[in-house]
């Protein structure tokens, strides 16, 4: 087989085709996170009033909580996950990432110590990162199931199909995407119903967050207004910036590439412990694994750190120590600040202020360098929204204002638990979107079915196929020579074509259409393999290089007989057949929908198979 042309990125999984026929249907939305996951659902009648239903009650809290930790304990052949495990338990944490290869991550997230302990539970738990993910995935689907059916009964949600959403980070691969459809799938969530198949897609979290934040009550974009989504999570800060193109629908078009960097709330914590271990000294070794968990998750996580605010330099913030950190020794120490008084460390608003300073320095560089790219497409940023848990600090809200005061730029926090849960509300959101145009929506409002769509994204990096062009002695090397007998010339198949260059913008509106052929000396039998390669380079490369790297195979099915194909005689006399492709490219969120066009006829979507490398 000989290749020429260009090709398409395609889409992980079906779009709304596969949708249920008829509006009996609910949307399940999950913010699987890195250290915190959150989970949301609305039927079609819960939308069309603007209700999203939040899941506030899990497993091993009596607590109200927006989120439950992404975490999983493995004991006698028992699984706990969240709130269930015991504060004294070496939970495994941060497994989402491990899903990623380490080239895909930086390095210093790749050295990270959850990351390298997670590695270790791999191995000592004889698990892979999707049996990590399908566990975790397994134990909130079933939570939120049964929350559903306590809200809405056990018989209306059997006749309900559903249609679940997973946000994923938006800089995550093709591969990264098709081992979260395999975690999901090993989990239950796609497991036949009575009221019919499950759908599953995937949404980028900022476009989560944008969908649930710019269209609330009482906030008023206007066109041509830019504004930042700050997910500000547990273990990152992910930014990614987005022009309002119209309004009355809403459409969001991204104005810059997305950033994030290792800089959530959890790096905060581990200041503060190391704080508190610095001020006990010797004292911190006595503690146990549920002794440190008191005073993390006590007094500062559920108190000091989501309210703190600097400014009254005289207020205390008071964190009890366990009596088992001072054994016989006195529970007094005033020899030097923070004071230790009858067991409890009294820190000052400086002293707290300190924790977040790290932090906070490595979100201003995020900020900045969305600014930055912001102004390099001419734009200047109207407001920057807070979502994640970290999105909900006042102490974050006030210092970003502060900084940005000068700029005229806008500082927009959501209020309660609406930061901590702006991701799966808009999984759902999204949910409905994609759905609207397959499902019957007459009795819904369609201002509220689809109040904000992304319309346009930009590339992450460039993609296009290997090539052959004329073999030109002046410019390709000796090694990529190869004889064609088709164009029956000398011929340079290492070239690469890009039908997609990193920085571009890419919209619904405007498809990316490339044509391409194939030519066969033998009947493949109904079946062709295409692959599409990928290059971060600011500029890519004419030819395959070491920066040029394979992103996934397609296999797809021709349902054009051999017969068919055009028939080319060279010279030589010999028979060649040619088969002449037109491909069409059209973004949608965590993925890029594609269609393949042989002589002008769409062909199905189910007929291609892809393999992400």
């Amino acid at each position: 087989m000989f290749t020429a042309g260009l090709a398409s990125r395609p889409k992980l999984i079906d779009d709304a085709s596969s949708f249920h026929d008829d509006d009996d249907f609910m949307v399940i939305g999950i913010d699987f996170g890195t250290t915190y996951s959150g989970a949301a659902w609305a039927t079609g009648e819960d939308f069309a009033s603007d209700q999203i239903n939040l899941v506030t009650s899990w497993p091993g809290t009596g607590l109200e909580e927006g989120k439950v930790p992404t975490e999983l304990f493995y004991e006698h052949n028992e699984i706990m996950w969240g709130y269930e495990i015991p504060l004294d338990a070496d939970p495994v944490r941060w497994f989402k990432l491990l899903l990623l290869k380490d080239e895909d991550l930086d390095e210093e997230m790749r050295y990270n110590e959850f990351i390298l302990r997670g590695r270790k539970m791999l191995k000592e738990n004889g698990k892979t990162a999707i049996d990590f993910i399908s566990d975790f995935l397994h134990a909130i689907w079933i939570h939120v199931l049964e929350t559903v059916k306590k809200a809405h009964g056990e018989t209306v949600i059997d006749a309900l199909a559903f249609h679940v959403v997973i946000t994923v980070p938006a800089i995550w691969k093709g591969y990264a995407r098709q081992g979260m459809e395999e975690a999901a799938k090993k989990a239950g969530i796609l497991d036949r119903r009575a009221a019919g198949a499950t759908t599953l897609t995937f949404a980028p979290e900022p476009e989560a967050a944008a969908l649930s934040t710019l269209c609330e009550p009482g906030r008023k974009a206007k066109t041509g207004e830019v504004y930042m989504i700050c997910d500000a999570g547990g273990g990152t800060v992910d930014l990614i910036s987005y022009k309002i193109g119209g309004v009355n629908p809403m459409k969001l078009d991204e104005a810059a590439e997305g950033t994030g960097g290792l800089c959530g709330g959890i790096f905060i914590d581990e200041t503060f412990e190391r704080m508190c271990k610095a001020r006990l000294g010797r004292k911190w070794d006595h503690l146990s694994k549920a002794g440190i968990k008191e005073i993390m998750k006590g007094e500062w996580e559920h108190a000091i750190k989501p309210q703190f605010m600097p400014g009254n330099r005289t207020k205390e913030y008071i964190v009890r120590i366990p009596a088992e950190a001072f054994g016989k020794s006195s529970l007094d120490d005033t020899s030097r600040q923070p004071f230790i008084k009858n067991g409890r460390i009294h820190f000052s608003s400086p002293h707290i202020q300190w924790v977040f300073t790290e932090t906070f320095s490595g979100i201003d560089a995020l900020v900045d360098e969305q600014l930055r790219k912001a102004a390099k497409q001419g734009l200047k940023l109207s407001g920057i929204i807070l979502v994640g848990g970290l999105g909900a600090s006042p102490y974050l809200y006030e210092h970003l204002k502060k900084k940005h005061a000068k700029d005229g730029i806008d500082i927009l926090q959501s209020v309660g638990m609406r930061p901590r849960t702006a991701i799966c509300r808009g999984a759902v959101i999204k949910g409905f979107i994609d759905g609207c145009s397959a499902v019957d929506t007459s009795g819904l409002d369609s201002m509220t079915i689809s109040p904000i769509q992304v319309t346009s994204t930009v590339s992450r990096f460039s993609l296009g196929m290997k090539i052959g062009i004329p073999f030109d002695e002046n410019k390709h090397l000796q090694k990529d020579k190869e004889w064609s007998i088709v164009e029956e010339k000398w011929m340079e198949y290492n070239q690469m074509q890009w039908f997609l260059k990193k920085g571009e913008i890419t919209s619904k509106k405007d498809p990316i259409r490339f044509s391409f052929y194939e030519a066969y000396e033998r009947d493949p039998e109904g079946f062709s393999r295409l692959q599409l390669y990928q290059c971060k380079d600011e500029v890519p490369p004419s030819r395959r290089t070491s920066s040029v790297t394979e992103l996934c195979q397609v296999s797809r099915s021709i349902d054009v007989p051999f017969s068919a194909f055009t028939t080319v005689i060279n010279s030589c006399g010999e028979s060649i057949k040619k088969i002449s492709w037109e491909v069409e490219v059209v973004p949608s969120g965590a993925a890029v929908e594609f269609a393949f066009y042989i002589d002008g006829r769409k062909q199905q979507a189910q007929n291609a198979l892809v393999h992400f490398q």
